[in-house]
């Protein structure tokens, strides 16, 4: 591909605000929403909750319709970039998250079996959307690409981002795949026609650039996108400590990048992180020069949505890594594969690659399955060449950045979105979905009294990823949670250690407040959604600002709630499939790398999460309370 040189505005932060940006029509009381991460599990709950949103109404809209900012992490990235982004020629609103069923408990087998189509579980429901079947395709793509074009061919720290954008982006036209580049996508996103505009007028040769935009979507089937932050993680070196830790990486549709200023981090290039964003397109370049708010850049290809959603998710890259790794030291392993979903590859490959790849993509599957010797020939990727890489440089302090830096999982470093979202000093309140494989239970330990026991009602065990926000480590079996300031921290916690945004002294109420609110037993009864009253801490590492007076968190805890199980006691065969759900799979809490779900426990996972909502604010108006001017 060719070099560009190309001007790119940036964005120096912080202090932060959605208005410096992109403000939506109408958002009374500025209502941030979070999706946090956890794989299929997270994508397809947080399907159920956006459903709800969409049902419930207030100022004569929908509440989701009038969101202000989107956050997602990892698996919630799967479900909010396509939503963010979704084409006009694309799937409905109604298709893409489901309707609200008001009278759950007359739901059919035959209801649960089936998903719309454009749905957003859809992709997630075929046995290539395995970890085995994205290890596997990883692997053809790669031989592919090393086939065709050998001086040329799809990098291996591509290769989770273009499969996760063939998988999910490919279904709804969000992918545009340049064969002639070993794969490489070539387009880019934007906000509005207008922030698109001032990109190619600044810079002619992107004119003919496919551009996706999550602005001008708005119609009778598609409701007021929100400002979007794609949630990311960077490695960087800190001086003291010996292990690298992740600052926040954030694309929002018109910046990308580290708006925080983490104090002693520095990148691949050893230059300080940090400062704000660049224009997204511009994001993976090579920095030349800067006069003002504008730089020169050079860049072979524009940063696109398959770079941003499958870094958002790059954990699950590292179980890929793995996996492939087995094969590749196995060859008779990949061999037994090939040969049993045969018929699933290459369904894989008429749905998903561009046509003019398919007959070489099919010979290299029928060569493969030939014989281990056949396969020995392969070209395997090298394992840890899977990890995401791009160039980047700090808006801060733009320089010369000839190494490229290496990217994480956003939920990583902070799995809520929260943090994040708190960077924007505009929001008045936020909904927090928190989508967790682990089940709030009763614990051994709690929050420690100073006497050797326990705070009365902390003794909760909740998601690794909310304590940090309070300054407490993930919880522990015998030690309870202990705060990061006793400086007793564990090496496996390093990394959300400077994730606090609110007050230790709140996190006892977290606690208490939530298990009451699910019905202060086990199993629960209710939904675990709670509100708090916080105010917010500053936190430099996320650009976050102290706050003056409190905001509302609105805490959505994914549980279990046996009064939405009892509304299918008259139905027995539905009956039958939860019952079998929460004993063999620990329904709704499905394994995050349990990539592959069926279209009944999407269904399962998205009603029972629609419900809860729905539920909440019928009980007491907890969300539509939250928009006011």
């Amino acid at each position: 591909m060719t070099t560009l040189s190309l001007s790119a505005s940036v964005t120096d932060t912080p202090p932060l605000t959605t208005a410096q940006l992109y403000a939506p029509a109408s958002t009374p009381g500025n209502v941030g929403l979070c999706l946090s991460g956890g794989g299929t599990r997270a994508c397809n709950a947080a399907m159920g909750q956006l459903r709800a949103l969409a049902n419930i109404q207030a100022n004569g809209t929908s509440l989701l319709s009038q969101i202000r900012v989107l956050s997602t992490v990892s698996g919630g990235s799967w479900l909010g970039v396509p939503y963010q982004y979704m084409p006009s020629a694309g799937p409905t609103d109604p298709d893409y998250l489901g309707t609200y069923n008001s009278n759950q408990g007359a739901l059919t087998v035959a209801d649960l079996a089936s998903l719309p189509n454009g749905n957003a579980g859809n992709p997630m429901t075929t046995i290539m959307f395995s970890l085995e079947g994205i290890a596997g395709t990883a692997i053809l793509l790669y031989e592919l690409f090393q086939t065709l074009q050998p001086n040329n061919p799809l990098p291996a720290n591509m290769l989770w981002q273009t499969v996760m954008g063939l998988n999910i982006l490919d279904s709804y036209n969000l992918f545009d795949m340049n064969v002639q580049a070993g794969g490489l996508p070539q387009d880019m996103f934007s906000a509005t026609k207008a922030s698109l505009q001032g990109i190619v007028n600044a810079n002619g040769s992107l004119s003919s650039q496919t551009a996706y935009l999550f602005a001008d979507q708005v119609g009778i089937s598609r409701t007021q996108r929100p400002l979007h932050i794609c949630n990311m993680g960077m490695f960087v070196s800190v001086p003291g400590v010996s292990l690298q830790l992740l600052v926040p990486v954030q694309a929002n549709g018109l910046i990308a990048g580290v708006v925080g200023k983490p104090a002693n981090a520095t990148d691949a290039n050893g230059l300080p992180v940090g400062g704000g964003g660049v224009q997204s397109f511009a994001y993976n370049s090579s920095f030349a020069s800067q006069s003002g708010d504008v730089a020169t850049v050079t860049q072979t290809r524009q940063w696109s949505l398959v770079d941003i959603m499958g870094t958002s998710s790059a954990a699950f890259a590292e179980k890929v890594k793995n996996l492939i790794a087995e094969w590749k030291s196995d060859k008779a392993k990949f061999l037994e594969w090939l040969a049993k979903e045969g018929q699933a590859i290459l369904k894989w490959i008429e749905d998903h690659l561009p046509f003019e790849l398919h007959a070489h993509a099919k010979a290299i599957v029928a060569r493969g399955a030939l014989s281990v010797e056949s396969v020995a020939d392969f070209n395997f990727p090298n394992p840890d060449d899977l990890v995401p890489q791009y160039p980047s440089w700090p808006v801060a302090d733009g320089a010369a950045n000839p190494n490229p830096n290496t990217y994480a999982d956003g939920g990583s470093l902070e799995n809520t979105g929260l943090a994040s979202l708190l960077a924007y000093g505009d929001i008045g309140s936020a909904i927090v979905c928190v989508n967790s494989e682990t089940a709030m239970v009763q614990g051994s330990a709690g929050i420690s009294n100073g006497q050797g026991g326990w705070v009365s009602g902390t003794m909760v065990v909740v998601d690794d990823a909310v304590p940090p926000l309070f300054g407490y480590q993930p919880y522990d079996a015998t030690l309870g949670y202990v705060p990061y300031s006793s400086g007793n921290v564990s090496p496996d916690n390093q990394l959300f250690g400077n994730n606090q945004v609110f007050a230790s002294s709140e996190f006892a109420g977290f606690l208490i407040g939530l298990w009451e609110a699910a019905g202060s037993a086990a199993p629960a009864t209710q939904p675990a959604i709670l509100s708090q009253s916080l105010t917010v801490q500053g936190n430099a590492w996320f650009g976050v600002t102290a706050g003056s007076a409190p905001i509302t968190i609105v805490w959505v805890y994914l549980n279990y709630a046996s009064d939405w199980g009892a509304l299918f006691d008259n139905n027995q065969p539905v009956q039958q499939i939860i019952d079998a759900e929460l004993s063999a799979h620990q329904f709704p809490h499905y394994d995050t790398f349990s990539t592959q779900l069926s279209a009944t426990q999407i269904n399962l996972l998205a009603h029972l999460a629609s419900w809860s909502l729905v539920t909440a604010e019928q009980n007491g108006g907890v969300f539509s309370s939250l928009f006011k001017s």
